[in-house]
């Protein structure tokens, strides 16, 4: 009997202990509120902010205010700086250009909410209604924010011109086991709370060795670290965000009119490329660009190649808009992209392999 007691009392004490630890961990950062953000920006790590229904949004936005909005929607930890080598050559092209730190991430707040598709739809659809966007965006996502990029599409069809998706999450991502583990009730909160600023900064370490600037990437992906939530949200999202789920969504937007290309590195193993068949037989009419040397991070450690992909698709849209007929719409079949086999490219050339060309009108 003394001994059921005592291990009552010392399993009472180790509660107690995760509690306390797990209460004192969660208020060991300063929360992201207004004062924070005007440090910030006043050192010049922000850009703009607004509010919104469900938060305050950081955000930028570059490029002539009459020009074709391009939006581009970050993945599930790194936030909006991963398109920081996009604006230049965007903008300089002539394109408007919107990217955003989703909520829980970057500079954005972290609301007490269930990090679900509604809440994130929901963020895409109030930004774009408070910056007063009155037109059809170009719609750019990445891994989940790929995910995001399609549920927005399938829900708000008309407010879309065109769709691209970077290795995106919607239709599975890669099994792990500590992911499994951390969506455990109590257990996961708890190792989150305590361990997560360890376990996400390390992961982005290895991530930034393949960034042009590492410096710079790993610079701002611990500074959202510096504040409360992020761990939180990064949790509730893996319990509640379809990661794996979407597929009703890419079916719709397959059978839209929504022009879609799709940008995937072949030995991606977050994302693995091998979703991609699933993804052509939801989407039919979608342009596959695959690269067999690059992995989930071609976003940033390739930028040159994905925006230059990405301006290629965005010039046959403008194509399509400045050739329309009577009531905006296309006059016929004014361009196309077509697939170029590359016979010289080798396996461990992600630079040539599978190029893009632009046919002409036909007649």
């Amino acid at each position: 009997m003394a001994i059921l007691k005592g291990v009552g009392i010392l399993t009472a004490a180790l509660l107690l202990i995760m509690l306390v630890s797990f209460w004192a961990a969660g208020r060991a950062r300063p929360i992201l509120d207004e004062a924070a953000r005007s440090s910030l920006a006043a050192k010049g790590l922000a850009y703009s902010f607004i509010e919104t229904a469900d938060g305050t949004v950081h955000y930028r936005l570059e490029g002539p205010e009459d020009a074709p909005l391009v939006v581009l929607v970050h993945g599930f930890s790194t936030p909006s700086f991963v398109w920081d080598n996009y604006f230049k050559p965007l903008t300089e092209s002539g394109y408007r250009v919107l990217a955003y730190d989703n909520f829980g991430r970057g500079l954005s707040d972290r609301p007490r909410a269930v990090y679900d598709a509604e809440l994130l739809d929901r963020q895409l659809v109030n930004l774009l209604d408070a910056l007063k966007v009155d037109r059809r965006i170009d719609l750019v996502g990445y891994s989940m924010g790929g995910a995001i990029a399609t549920i927005f599409t399938a829900r708000h069809t008309e407010r879309v011109r065109s769709l691209t998706l970077i290795a995106p999450a919607g239709l599975g991502v890669a099994m792990d086991d500590n992911v499994e583990l951390l969506k455990r009730p109590l257990l996961g909160d708890w190792i989150v709370r305590l361990f997560g600023t360890r376990l996400f900064y390390s992961a982005a370490a290895q991530e930034a060795k393949s960034a042009p600037n590492p410096g710079a990437f790993l610079e701002g992906f611990n500074r959202q670290l510096e504040y409360r939530g992020y761990g939180d949200a990064l949790l509730s999202t893996m319990r509640h965000y379809p990661l794996a789920a979407s597929e009703a969504s890419f079916a719709k937007v397959g059978r839209s009119a929504v022009p879609v290309l799709v940008i995937w590195g072949e030995a991606d193993e977050i994302v693995p490329y091998e979703y991609s068949t699933r993804l052509m037989e939801l989407m039919p009419e979608a342009q596959l660009r695959s690269y067999p040397a690059a992995g989930h991070n071609i976003t940033f450690a390739q930028p040159e190649l994905v925006s230059g992909l990405l301006l290629d698709f965005l010039r046959v849209q403008d194509m399509k808009v400045t050739s329309a007929g009577a009531g905006g719409k296309p006059r016929g079949p004014l361009a196309r992209l077509e697939p170029r086999k590359c016979g010289s490219c080798s396996k461990d050339s992600a630079d040539t392999a599978g190029d893009m060309t632009i046919e002409p009108p036909s007649n």
